[in-house]
């Protein structure tokens, strides 16, 4: 049979990306309790089919903004955090997140701050069991506990 070159793998999908408020006990990545509140939240997922070898690519786009209080003090900061990403989902569970533009990250492996904003390019490798390294980041960044004491 001949092969087809570019051949259709059926569409994306498209769905709201969900994100309520959470908060993070004191110690977990600053020593206060840090709370994260969606304020603007127009984030949209696409996902699309499996590749040949199983991966599951995810682009993520659209505004979010997010207001990030210490639970302590009360003071607080919103930033606009909207990206975009794309994800990839591997079949062995592993993930790999490429990051452009502005996220808010925490709690990862050789991050330079135990929270930050990343205003430009970051790569993160998700083990399949759970484990965030921070495989590389260029561009500006801002410690969140710094900003928040």
């Amino acid at each position: 049979a001949p092969k087809v070159i570019g051949q259709a793998r059926g569409k994306p999908t498209r769905s709201p990306l969900p994100a309520g408020p959470f908060e993070a006990p004191a110690g977990l990545f600053c020593s206060f309790g840090v709370l994260s509140e969606p304020v603007v939240n127009k984030q949209v997922v696409k996902t699309f089919p499996p590749e040949p070898n199983g991966d599951i690519v995810q682009i993520a786009t659209g505004a979010f903004v997010a207001r990030l209080t210490n639970t302590s003090t009360g003071k607080s900061i919103t930033v606009n955090i909207s990206g975009p990403g794309r994800v990839t989902i591997h079949p062995d569970g592993s993930v790999t997140l490429e990051a452009t533009g502005r996220w808010f990250f925490a709690a990862i492996e050789n991050a330079p701050f135990s929270a930050f904003i990343s205003s430009g390019h970051a790569v993160l490798s998700i083990a399949s069991d759970g484990t965030v390294t921070l495989v590389s980041q260029s561009g500006h960044v801002e410690d969140v506990c710094a900003l928040l004491s």
